[in-house]
């Protein structure tokens, strides 16, 4: 069982002058108005010189507070005790409304800094917490703070040195600051990496000795930029070109063979649209029928997604080649594998297709879905689909990315909240065709037009997030299903993911050190790249032999070696195990590594990533390699502690390293003793990595 978090409750009587923000009415009892006339507002004539206003509704009831922002039919306001509220503005006086729009432009410009864009979210959690009694958790503690947000942000724990320097800094925004400086590191860049991966199903082997490293470089490259979510997605969808030179069409390959099932698996990705059922049949459970699917299929029926045998085949006898050897034919897949818009469109309805729109074998043509009849009006919908077949991967790209869709932006938003909170405003993240089914509906509508507004800038929408104060609450245990719909009082309390746990060791092991290594190995798929159909043929035979000969495809590829495939050095190895980031290994690692056995997607299927613990965990902790690599001399963590001779020091050191916090004096004293009794800091370092509490973010 996991830790329980320490959460105080704190209790509505607190709150001075609590409002509720459904019906702009206080809790306690109202101020009569005649009785302080100094706080009647007055219709404004001028622009206010103050956004500090005293809130009036029909009945009467006030608060008084200050104008954080106006958002359609609500404004967002803080009190002087730091409640924020959101009230309905046709439910306020005539005059409140007035000086709602006229102090509007006192409010800083749409382009919001975090902090205030926090404050919208802040405002809307505590107003669903308020109408069921219930009240945001306290705030972390610095320390616990600093190691939720290395983890959650970087990847990994602090260091001793890098948690010790945010303790020691006096500054009042030195949370701010540490999410702006973990948004720019390489850290970021390489969990933003994994968190991805799992959510495209990215792997090394696309089978055929077709390695997808290009496209793997080209999402590092897209990461490291901070190019937008839309622009990416954008160009998974139209690009074309073969997959040994051209990152983007890594996409649309991983399911080479297969484009029915690379187009459901694209609807539930980017659009939570539940249709997986209708590719063979009626959702039993859902609007979507098999009709419908093949409509929007059709949008990819003049795109050509890979190759087939007979390619290769065929190949190997125009050019000449043996066709026995197997190294000819691996080079060959490679070069084949690629994306190609057709002349016109291939797509008809399956030879089992059972319902009377449509006879099977008929054309199908490409028709998008929608979830309402609002959505034929929407400006995403419009004239896509009337073009030539050439043209409608590209219309389909425009209406999937369009910032006017109706679930694109829900559905990304809603799988980070789920990353930093533990759980999605909406579950399953695959389904978000009810959005009313959100446990928060307003909060997931705030979060898709937050993410419009930052134009799916991933890492602006997340600073944002963290700058919450929910996200910088106190954590509560995973809430059982008959207490209702989870309303976010505070995080959920997490087991580190697998990758989070392999990247934290080896920081103790390597420090800082550990980002420099990049795995780089798109060069061993680009020098293949050969234009096909493009040079002579006894230039591509005699090319395809020299490869073939050289080994440029390799069966299994590995990141080290004596010829290694990283950039900045080649990273430690021990005890078999390459020490470098695990989004700088095999995607994704040999079933027997650390990360799978911890839970590693086996990238199959998006979102497979586990948590769970498990008896081959506590075995390969306790007794495998890794528990040797973190507790061996030459580890940065027990060289740092071997020059503290004080072993109170020590115990702190690794305290501060494995855990986030220095021990509490009952800890001190009892390792004390029990240093007396031949206890070695090596030894307190494999206690503290077997704890539950290393492995859990609080």
């Amino acid at each position: 069982m996991p830790p329980s978090p320490s959460i105080r409750q704190i209790t509505l009587a607190t709150i001075l002058c609590s409002f509720s923000v459904a019906d702009a009415r206080p809790v306690r009892k109202a101020v009569d108005p005649q009785s302080a006339p100094e706080q009647k507002p007055t219709l404004q004539k001028t622009l206010p010189t103050s956004l500090w206003h005293v809130w009036s509704n029909a009945q009467s009831s006030t608060i008084k507070a200050k104008m954080q922002y106006l958002d359609g039919d609500h404004v967002g306001v803080q009190t002087e005790a730091g409640q924020f509220y959101r009230l309905n503005l046709k439910k306020l006086v005539p005059a409140d409304r007035e000086f709602a729009e006229k102090a509007s432009r006192l409010l800083p410009t749409p382009k919001s800094s975090a902090k205030e864009a926090a404050a919208k979210i802040d405002a809307i959690l505590e107003t669903a917490l308020q109408k069921k009694g219930l009240s945001k958790n306290p705030p972390l503690e610095e320390d616990q703070f600093v190691r939720r947000l290395y983890l959650d942000v970087a990847g990994r724990v602090p260091t001793a040195k890098e948690l010790n320097t945010f303790l020691a800094d006096p500054s009042a925004d030195k949370r701010a600051a540490l999410i702006d400086a973990l948004l720019s590191s390489d850290g970021y860049h390489s969990q933003q990496f994994n968190w991805i991966a799992d959510m495209l199903r990215v792997k090394d082997e696309f089978g055929k000795g077709i390695k997808s490293y290009v496209y793997e470089e080209w999402l590092k490259e897209q990461i490291a930029a901070n190019r937008h979510w839309d622009a990416l997605v954008y160009d998974m969808m139209t690009a074309e070109g073969r997959l040994t030179s051209t990152g983007p069409v890594g996409y649309l390959l991983r399911d080479r063979g297969m484009p029915l099932d690379n187009l459901s698996n694209t609807l539930t990705t980017f659009l939570g649209a539940n249709v997986a059922c209708a590719q063979c049949h009626d959702h039993p459970m859902a609007e979507w029928t098999q009709r419908n699917f093949y409509e929007m299929a059709a949008f990819f029926g003049a795109t050509e997604q890979g190759f087939s045998k007979q390619d290769v085949s065929a190949t190997i006898r125009s050019l000449g080649l043996d066709k026995d050897k197997i190294p000819k034919k691996n080079v060959l897949a490679a070069v084949l594998a690629k994306v190609d818009t057709l002349p016109e469109n291939k797509l008809t309805f399956p030879k089992d297709y059972k319902y009377s729109d449509a006879k099977p074998g008929d054309p199908v043509q490409p028709k998008l879905i929608s979830w309402s009849k609002a959505d034929e009006n929407n400006p995403s919908f419009s004239k896509l689909g009337k073009g030539t077949p050439t043209q409608w991967r590209e219309d389909f790209a425009v209406w999937l990315t369009h910032p006017e869709n109706p679930r694109f932006g829900a559905a990304i938003a809603n799988r980070i909240w789920k990353r930093f909170f533990g759980l999605a405003v909406q579950e399953p993240l695959g389904d978000l065709d009810n959005l009313a089914q959100a446990s928060n509906p307003e909060l997931l509508k705030h979060l898709a037009s937050e993410m419009g507004r930052l134009h799916f800038d991933l890492r602006e929408f997340q600073r944002v997030l963290l700058n919450t104060s929910a996200y910088q609450a106190q954590a509560n245990p995973v809430p059982k299903p008959e207490d209702g719909p989870y309303l976010f009082s505070g995080p959920l309390l997490r087991r580190m993911s697998a990758e989070q746990i392999w990247d934290s060791v080896l920081t103790l092991v390597v420090g800082n050190d550990l980002d420099k290594f990049k795995l780089r190995r798109a060069g061993e798929m680009k020098s293949i790249d050969i234009p096909l159909g493009e040079a002579p043929p006894a230039e591509i035979k005699a090319k395809i032999e020299a490869l073939s000969l050289k080994g440029a495809i390799k069966k299994k590829s590995r990141p080290g070696g004596k010829e290694s495939n990283f950039e900045g050095g080649v990273p430690p190895n021990f005890e078999g195990l390459t020490l470098a980031r695990a989004s700088e290994l095999p995607q994704p690692s040999s079933e027997s590594h650390f990360l799978r056995n911890f839970g590693q997607s086996d990238r199959d299927i998006a979102d497979t990533n586990s948590t769970e613990g498990g008896v081959p965990q506590i075995l390969m902790l306790m007794n495998g390699e890794i528990q040797k690599v973190v507790t061996s001399p030459n580890s940065l963590l027990m060289k740092e502690t071997a020059t503290h001779k004080d072993t109170s020091e020590q115990i702190a050191l690794l305290y501060q390293s494995f855990l986030g916090r220095s021990p509490s004096e009952g800890e001190q004293n009892l390792i004390q003793t029990m240093y007396k009794k031949g206890l070695t800091a090596k030894d307190l370092a494999w206690v503290l990595l077997n704890t539950r509490e290393f492995f859990f973010i609080q």
